[in-house]
């Protein structure tokens, strides 16, 4: 039996209200994820900031919208090697204001800086 690589991307198939609500076209105002990469259908992922492999918990105040490439580049390096603080602001200005019945972008933005405190990142 000959075994060869998978030659296909890995999933990234977590779900989460804030990726539901981006499919569906309920925050009109987020085009770009928290590399500044621009989203689209096909390419928008789930960025855990801590990563999984870290402990990180798919909770949405550990998550932000990325492209599936910017994603796998990262791995699970430490994100302050990864994020600038005016590509992250820019990525969070996106959600002022916004709110469906599922998700307050106001809220959102509150957790993400936290959790950035938290792993030493200071906005």
């Amino acid at each position: 039996m000959k075994i060869e690589p998978v030659k296909t991307q890995p999933s990234f198939g977590y779900s989460n209200i804030l990726k539901t609500e981006w499919q569906k076209g309920r925050l009109k105002s987020v085009k770009y994820g928290f590399y500044g990469d621009l989203l689209t259908k096909g390419t928008v992922s789930l960025e855990h900031l801590q990563p999984a492999s870290k402990g990180g918990k798919t909770t949405l105040s550990n998550l932000v919208l990325a492209s599936k490439n910017k994603n796998q580049l990262r791995g699970n390096a430490d994100i302050s090697l990864c994020a600038d603080k005016t590509t992250v602001l820019n990525y969070l200005m996106q959600f002022v204001g916004v709110k469906t019945k599922h998700f307050n972008g106001n809220s959102y933005i509150k957790s993400i800086i936290k959790t950035l405190q938290i792993l030493g990142i200071n906005l």
